[in-house]
């Protein structure tokens, strides 16, 4: 598969882009060459597709628990193929889909109109740093795969935030500094990136070692990271988990295979669930739903 992302990161390709582009249009000229990429991840019998899927199964059954008025608003941040927000419209939410990569919002379209419940939905293209809505527009606001993506999440969060309504939610995805199987691994092993940028530097300076593609960089955080920027932006936490683990690896090479992969994913992802000791601090992903506190 062709497709970069915030967790198969280090297996991708993509088409590089000018110098010239500011990192936020690098980006979003990812998603629009690999749009098709991450509409098929969603469907894959594979750890990655097991992963994104999982996702977004935990998403949906939080939203269902928050037990949302019939006439809820939802804004979904990055909506990417339209999958959640064409399962929420199918829940019969209104929703506003809102995405910065016009082959993105295509997608959503057809997906709409394949789904039969586009009257329930506007989508829009916008940027998440500067939204047009009001102030206290949605019962709702979530953005799953956003965060990793930019490069000032505060300003994203608080922007999320002022649209969301005093009592209402803001649901979010963020790359985790350390995944559980890179520590495994000596040749992935977190403390160690330092070493290995030096090194590669050195390679190409050198010219012993390619140039480095211009591909979007991915920014991972810390669990407290996260939890203190929701704060910070006025929202208090109510349920987070860790989201993904996998796949294992030996200097680089994959251990088990995908069916297997799968099966150690789901042990762990069960024991994340329950909150177990180190397993639940150590995913791929740390997904978390917030209310929005009143000002005081």
């Amino acid at each position: 598969m062709q497709i970069l992302n915030d967790f198969a990161y280090g297996e991708a390709t993509n088409k590089r882009a000018p110098a010239r582009l500011d990192p936020q249009a690098i980006v979003d000229l990812h998603f629009e060459s690999a749009a098709r990429d991450w509409e098929r991840i969603y469907h894959e019998s594979t750890l990655y597709g097991r992963i994104y899927q999982d996702r977004m199964g935990i998403t949906l059954k939080w939203i269902d628990q928050l037990q949302l008025p019939e006439n809820a608003t939802l804004l979904e941040i990055g909506c990417g193929a339209g999958l959640a927000t064409a399962a929420l419209a199918k829940r019969g939410y209104r929703v506003d889909a809102l995405d910065n990569v016009p082959a993105m919002i295509n997608l959503t379209i057809k997906r709409l109109a394949a789904a039969g419940n586009a009257e329930r939905v506007r989508v829009l293209h916008g940027d998440v740093r500067r939204l047009s809505m009001p102030n206290n527009s949605y019962n709702l606001v979530f953005a799953l795969g956003v965060l990793p993506w930019l490069d000032d999440p505060a300003e994203a969060m608080h922007e999320m935030v002022r649209v969301t309504r005093t009592g209402g939610y803001v649901l979010v995805t963020a790359d985790n500094n350390v995944h559980l199987e890179e520590v495994f691994d000596p040749v992935r092993f977190p403390l160690f990136k330092p070493v290995r940028k030096c090194l590669a530097s050195a390679l190409r300076a050198a010219k012993l070692l390619a140039p480095a593609p211009n591909l979007p960089k991915i920014h991972r955080y810390s669990k407290s990271e996260i939890d203190s920027l929701l704060a910070e932006a006025g929202l208090e936490n109510l349920w987070s988990v860790m989201v993904g683990f996998g796949p294992f690896t030996l200097c680089g090479k994959r251990v088990f295979s995908d069916s297997v992969g799968i099966k150690v994913h789901r042990l762990l992802q069960a024991a994340a669930i329950r909150q177990f000791p180190v397993v639940s601090q150590y995913g791929m992903q740390y997904v978390v739903m917030a209310k929005k506190r009143a000002m005081e």
